[in-house]
């Protein structure tokens, strides 16, 4: 594997991303391609509020993303909470931003936590839908899942089963991980559903545990639907080797020109 450009797009005290930035997602749009990103202003709350930032370049093979300056997704009241609550394990999420199409419209999955749930059962997958054509502006929408199972729900994405139906996976810690059968040890978990907005029926079923050392996972398509991940031991990304076939969801946003 060839490792392309690193430090493409760094943490600024001129901007609002001034103390960190992780997990994105890229797609290719018409004149180029948009980064979607985490990070956080260590000006506001308790400096720990996560957002997600935008940024863009003409090419992918480049150590050059101009962040998008008028762009920024915050937590609304449907989610969150932005400071400390007490006896919860996880705070702060507001992160891992995932874009997907589906009947015409354009979502958004983001790691999230519910206002409804109690502490440590309270992470849920969020739901946004662009409402502007231009990626910009998003509409809240009740989470995609909200099992009351996990109080993180990381790396959220969405698949097709061959067999059909689709597939929502999440990454989520042994200490935030409370599905029944497994024992606490976290890893990566998936979710059936016929119905691509709507994940609440199923139960999550575990795919691979923490004890892989593998976290963050990824599922890539075009290996087969290979299950890969950030290696929490040695570092790096590493494949696991357990083929999926899932099948990628739609995301071209090729009409789109931004």
């Amino acid at each position: 594997m060839d490792w392309g450009p690193t430090d493409v797009l760094t943490a600024s005290p001129d901007r609002w991303d001034n103390t960190s930035i992780w997990t994105g997602d890229i797609i290719k749009v018409k004149n180029g391609f948009l980064l979607y990103y985490t990070s956080r202003d260590g000006n506001l709350d308790d400096g720990k509020t996560q957002h997600i930032g935008c940024a863009f370049s003409k090419k992918i093979d480049t150590d050059h993303w101009e962040p998008v300056p008028d762009f920024r997704v915050k937590p609304d009241g449907r989610y969150y909470t932005q400071r400390y609550v007490p006896g919860d394990v996880s705070i702060h999420s507001w992160r891992d931003p995932y874009l997907f199409r589906h009947k015409d419209n354009i979502y958004m999955l983001v790691t999230a936590k519910s206002v409804s749930r109690p502490v440590k059962h309270n992470g849920v997958a969020g739901l946004l839908r662009c409402c502007d054509g231009l990626l910009k502006e998003w509409e809240y929408l009740p989470p995609l899942a909200n099992t009351g199972f996990f109080s993180e729900m990381d790396v959220n994405q969405v698949f097709k089963n061959p067999h059909g139906g689709y597939e929502l996976i999440c990454s989520t810690g042994p200490d935030y991980d409370s599905v029944p059968g497994t024992r606490g040890t976290g890893g990566l978990y998936a979710i059936h559903s016929e119905n691509l907005l709507d994940f609440n029926g199923n139960s999550p079923r575990q795919l691979l545990s923490h004890e892989s050392g593998l976290y963050a996972f990824r599922i890539i398509p075009e290996l087969g639907g290979e299950i890969i991940g950030f290696d929490h031991r040695t570092g790096g990304i590493r494949r696991s080797g357990v083929k999926t076939g899932w099948k990628s969801v739609c995301r071209n946003f090729l009409r789109l020109n931004v």
